[in-house]
């Protein structure tokens, strides 16, 4: 193992662990970072510092035990220190941002200029409300250029070229009061890019605590090696919680595994019907009587209703608070500004305000154990948590950070586990997963054309939606883009955290949500939940496919969730495009399941083992250990067959 070293000559310094060597040139601000193995250099673009005065200074070795230099940065009107450092192994470099008086306030704070990507080619890779995108930095205009990381999925984005496999993950450790923008700029050649640059922001207003983030350098393995990265640093910081842990704390659990997400009935006499349909496993929210509960739990489905201690209304004269009520204005969150925070905002205009997470628990202690006492849940959907942003509260009776305000969503979840119960929670966040066993909204890719949260579905793909907060929805091209473009989504979460959570769409982007404006959505959504090993989010409500179109809801259950019971606590190892137009993609399990789909209209011939199949659009081919299914053209005619243990079904559409 080569120790870490720092030299300098004529006013430029270096850093190296005979894997990494950075160069740093204090006059322009510039780092130079070589990959010794390959010779791969990324660098920084010269600072736009004023000219003549050096953008670094004071450079310095760091004190031992300090494998590093420390430098001096003006970063608009603030003078903060940096310290930049090795591992004695690896490709990892380490920036610690500091500031002499803590309590400084701050606006937007910028340390280091962005590291550039290497070609116009290389894309940006992100969990922005949603379990991964690509986002080509060739400079052409991008749906999102700033990114809070308390409202991301996951406080990292990486940069890679998708061919080669080269690339950088920068990882912020201090992330609740942190954002990464793009920058454009120009590289050597001329050409124009976004660049991912790491940014601060005050907490309380203020300086308060050094901020912390790391470049991780890649020579192969683009995305999938990026996101490995992240999982090894998540497992560190005690978040890679897999369901085989959790499964000893609750063995109810492994009702989640195979089981379909369903709302919109809870009485028996649909669980009665969905049984005798073949339907084994559901995820059932929604309230009926204590015996018929009783009765559906004995089916083995999972039991469950929906929670929220954040949106509430004014609470009447002598009645206690409650999940949806309390007392306005002192129990809402007071912004900085001195304006109380206002929440959901109905279709009709009925305006929620926001309860301060300092009262989630003692609200929840209040309602939690009442139910349970007169009702046999054996779970829990705890909305709004884990979907909306980090944010502040300046009522001296309840003051919150940021990251007290995350701490009050840890604490919130781990009570509701604490009483037995399987937690699900909307949307996702990475400091959650220990304390969630599911969450919806994960496979949805964060772009809606319609009034998804409302539940109002749309009857045409140009049909126009005003939303209540001012403006319009998405275009249903940026949703068929961004929202379920094969070539333009990758698995991020699953790689990082298939083994530890299961996940789904969201509830207004359900599998069968769209059947009447575009029916061909749910095959594309099964395909997606087969690549993904993943399961889906149907309604068994009067507009959903149990009741309109019951062989849509029963294909899409075979075809996604016989394979989610396979390999639901197995760690997804990798993903892949297999042809240059993204079409076609593979993925791989740590049980030795492959998947192998296809999103596009040209038949596709997959080899998996001695076998091969000619995939139509949205077909498949699975092969593992406890599972073999396939949706394939046989004669001219698509026929899918599943095979596991005790389970076959064979059908030619």
């Amino acid at each position: 193992m080569a120790a870490v070293t720092a030299r300098s000559e004529n006013d430029i310094w270096w850093l190296d662990n005979g894997q990494l060597e950075v160069r740093i040139e204090p006059g322009p601000g510039r780092l130079s970072i070589t990959h010794k193995r390959t010779g791969r250099v990324w660098t920084t673009p010269e600072s736009a510092a004023q000219p003549g005065t050096p953008r670094f200074r004071n450079l310095r070795r760091a004190p031992e035990p300090a494998r590093g230099l420390k430098l001096e940065v003006v970063s608009g009107t603030n003078q903060v220190t940096i310290d930049l450092g090795l591992a004695e192994s690896g490709t990892d470099l380490f920036v610690e941002v500091g500031m002499a008086d803590r309590q400084t306030p701050i606006r937007d704070l910028f340390p280091l200029e962005p590291v550039l990507p290497s070609s116009t080619q290389d894309v940006l890779i992100v969990a922005d409300y949603c379990n991964g995108h690509l986002y080509p930095l060739d400079g052409q205009p991008l749906p999102r250029t700033w990114f809070n990381l308390w409202s991301i999925d996951m406080p990292w984005v990486g940069v890679c070229d998708l061919a080669q496999g080269h690339g950088y993950a920068v990882i912020v450790q201090t992330d609740d009061d942190a954002c990464i923008r793009l920058v454009k700029t120009r590289l050597a050649d001329g050409g124009q890019v976004w660049a991912p640059q790491v940014g601060f922001q005050p907490s309380y207003r203020q300086f308060r605590y050094a901020r912390r983030f790391f470049y991780h350098f890649a020579s192969e393995g683009g995305y999938v090696a990026l996101a490995k990265r992240f999982r090894q640093y998540a497992r560190q910081q005690g978040w890679v919680v897999t369901l085989a842990e959790k499964l000893k704390a609750n063995p109810n659990i492994a009702r989640l595994f195979g089981a379909p997400d369903v709302w919109g009935d809870a009485s028996l006499q649909f669980a009665r019907a969905a049984q005798a349909a073949g339907v084994e496993k559901m995820i059932i929210h929604g309230r009926t009587s204590s015996n018929d509960m009783a009765t559906i739990n004995a089916l083995g489905y999972l039991t469950s209703e929906y929670d929220n201690y954040t949106d509430i209304l004014q609470v009447e004269p002598g009645r206690e608070p409650d999940a949806q009520h309390g007392q306005i204005p002192d129990d809402v969150v007071l912004k900085a500004e001195g304006q109380r925070m206002t929440a959901w905002l109905t279709w009709d205009k009925k305006q929620y305000m926001k309860r301060c997470p300092a009262l989630w628990v003692p609200t929840a202690r209040l309602v939690v154990p009442k139910v349970l006492a007169q009702r046999p849940f054996l779970g829990r959907f705890i909305d709004v948590t884990t979907a909306e942003d980090l944010y502040e509260c300046y009522d001296p009776k309840h003051p919150l950070t940021r990251s007290a305000k995350r701490d009050c969503g840890v604490a919130l979840l781990s009570y509701v586990r604490s009483l037995g119960l399987v937690t699900g929670g909307e949307h996702g966040r990475y400091w959650a997963v220990p304390y969630l066993d599911y969450i919806e909204g994960m496979q949805s890719g964060g772009f809606y054309s319609w009034p998804a949260g409302h539940l109002i579905r749309p009857k045409s793909k140009d049909q126009q939606f005003a939303s209540p907060w001012g403006g319009k929805y998405h275009s249903w091209d940026q949703y068929q883009q961004w929202g379920l473009g094969h070539a333009w989504r990758v698995p991020l979460w699953e790689l990082v955290f298939h083994d530890c959570i299961v996940s789904t769409w969201y509830w207004g982007d359900a599998s069968d949500f769209l059947l009447e404006a575009a029916p061909e959505v749910t095959p594309k959504k099964d395909a997606f939940n087969v690549l993904y090993g993943t399961i889906p989010l149907l309604w068994a409500n009067k507009q959903g496919s149990w009741v309109t179109a019951r062989d849509t809801f029963l294909r899409t259950y075979r075809n996604t969730c016989k394979l989610h019971q396979a390999i639901a606590g197995t760690e997804m190892l990798s993903h892949e495009f297999l042809t240059p137009d993204r079409a076609v993609q593979r993925t791989r399990f740590s049980d030795g399941t492959t998947v192998v789909v296809n999103f596009g209209e040209k038949p596709f011939e997959a080899r998996l083992g001695e076998q091969t199949w000619l995939l139509p659009q949205n077909g498949f081919a699975v092969r593992g250990p406890r599972i073999e299914q396939t949706r394939a053209l046989v004669n001219g005619k698509v026929h899918t067959h599943i095979r596991t243990k005790g389970w076959e079904f064979s059908e030619a559409e």
